[in-house]
Order: structure tokens, then C-alpha cells, then sequence
């Protein structure tokens, strides 16, 4: 009998863990839209089972961000800086079981709607097409930067991924998909970017994966929070 009740109680909570579905954030960066109460969430997070949501979403900069009541933006990178009238971005077409015979490198399919009075336009493209233009991944470390309306300009890099490490005078990136790390004080720990490239007539014809690290101690307010994304620290709750 107490075999059977022990055999039951681990039953029991196997079945609570398995369903277990709240969503437990493991990042979270946050871009303003210039001249707009609206802002840009960008949030990741795990669920029970191994369960694992992630993306972007429009809300008022007066809400409280909730993980459980967010309307996701339907795709994975922004081709241009988000304003209070347009976004635009970019996803690739779901996953099947088919095989492509031939690489298209053009959308697909490209889809109009309006979310919080903003228009969005999504380019779908194929799998095949966008994962054969992608070039990889690099890594530098720089010593200053510039900012533009548009642009970010990094200067005096060190490649510190590759066997042959090159240096670069500078590397210009468009406001896009701009992603900063932080460590403690405000201080810059990482820069991710994915610097997606598309043709005025919206051909892929990149995308690059960066990460870039200071060389000296670089404040995260010297960056503008328009076309940037800066991370939210997370208050984990104390069981």
C-alpha cells in the first residue's frame, strides 16, 4: 500500500510539472519609437516541458510587460527602424517536409496588416533562399563608436574569433536588429547584431551575425534608445 501511494504521489507530480505551461523570461531588451508612447519588446522565454516562446511585441511605454498577454509581431528580423507609422521585417516561411529545388532568393510572399495603429509589412522568404545567403559569424573588439540617426559606426576592431584574426578600421551597421548586453553600472558587456542585407528590389543578399565587445568601459546611455535594443534586467522571484 505505501508502495502504491508513493508510485501515485510521483505520478501526481510528474503530471503537475509536465503541465506546468508559465512562462519563465530568460531575456528581455526593450527599443523606444521616436516621437511615440509605443515601444518594442523583444523577449525570450521557457515553459514547462521544455517549452520555448520567443519574438517581438508593440506595447504602450506605460504597460507592464506580461509574458502571458503579449500579441507577437510576425517575424524574426526588422528591415528598417521601427516608427510610429511603419515596420517592416522579415521571417522565413515555416518549416515542412519538402525540399526546395531551386533557391529563391526573392519574397515569397509579402503581407500588409496594422497592429496598435501602426502598419506592418511582413517578406516571407524561403527557407533555402535566406539560410544559403547567410555568411556566418564574427566576432571583434572595438575601441570607440559613433552614432548616427541611422547608423552606428564601430572603429579601431580586433577580430578575436578567427584563426588568422584580421583588423578593421571601422564597421558601419543600419539601426536594425541591434542587440546590448549589460553588466553592472550600466556597463556594456556585449553587442549582438544581425546585419541583414536586402536589395532595393528585396533580394537577400546577406546576413552576418556580430558580436562585439569594448575594449574600455563603455556606458550603455552613450547609446540612443531609438533603433537599439537595450536589455531589461530581469528580477528573478525568490521562491
Amino acid at each position: 500500500m505505501k508502495l502504491f501511494k508513493s508510485l501515485l504521489y510521483s505520478f501526481i507530480v510528474l503530471i503537475f510539472i509536465s503541465c506546468d505551461r508559465s512562462w519563465h523570461l530568460s531575456e528581455l531588451y526593450i527599443q523606444k519609437i521616436e516621437n511615440s508612447s509605443k515601444v518594442i519588446y523583444k523577449y525570450d522565454a521557457w515553459g514547462g516541458r521544455d517549452s520555448h516562446i520567443f519574438g517581438y511585441a508593440i506595447l504602450d511605454s506605460t504597460d507592464v510587460f506580461d509574458i502571458d498577454n503579449v500579441k507577437p509581431l510576425p517575424f524574426q528580423y526588422f528591415e528598417n527602424i521601427p516608427t510610429k507609422r511603419n515596420i517592416s521585417g522579415v521571417i522565413c516561411e515555416k518549416l515542412d517536409d519538402k525540399k526546395a529545388s531551386n533557391k529563391i532568393f526573392m519574397p515569397l510572399e509579402i503581407k500588409d496588416n496594422k497592429e496598435q495603429g501602426i502598419k506592418i509589412k511582413t517578406k516571407i522568404f524561403q527557407n533555402e533562399g535566406f539560410v544559403s545567403r547567410n555568411q556566418g559569424y564574427k566576432r571583434y573588439q572595438f575601441e570607440t563608436f559613433k552614432e548616427s540617426k541611422d547608423s552606428l559606426f564601430f572603429y579601431n576592431l580586433n577580430d578575436v574569433e578567427s584563426l588568422e584574426p584580421e583588423h578593421l578600421d571601422v564597421l558601419k551597421f543600419k539601426k536594425t536588429n541591434i542587440y546590448i548586453r549589460t553588466k553592472s553600472q550600466n556597463l556594456i558587456s556585449n553587442i549582438s547584431i544581425e546585419d541583414l542585407k536586402l536589395s532595393p528590389k528585396n533580394e537577400i543578399i546577406s546576413n552576418i551575425r556580430y558580436d562585439l565587445t569594448p575594449q574600455n568601459k563603455t556606458d550603455i546611455r552613450n547609446f540612443s534608445n531609438v533603433g537599439i535594443f537595450k536589455e531589461v534586467k530581469i528580477r528573478r522571484k525568490i521562491e
